[in-house]
């Protein structure tokens, strides 16, 4: 198995990126509030979904 050390993203677009998917993230864990689960339940869901994608892109094995 190969391990990941380092991946390199510019700050600036990260910043970029972050303004951009915000609000569409607050949107998502609304609806998830909205639709009874609690806010730990919704973060730690975004969380593994964001593990398996993030896997998925530096093809690495997602600890979830």
């Amino acid at each position: 198995m190969e391990e990941l050390t380092s991946i390199t993203v510019a700050e600036d677009r990260i910043k970029d990126c972050r303004d951009v998917i915000e609000p569409e993230l607050r949107g998502l864990i609304l609806s998830g509030l909205h639709d009874g689960f609690s806010p730990e339940e919704v973060l730690i869901a975004i969380s593994e979904l964001v593990s398996q994608e993030f896997a998925s892109v530096v093809q690495t094995p997602s600890v979830h």
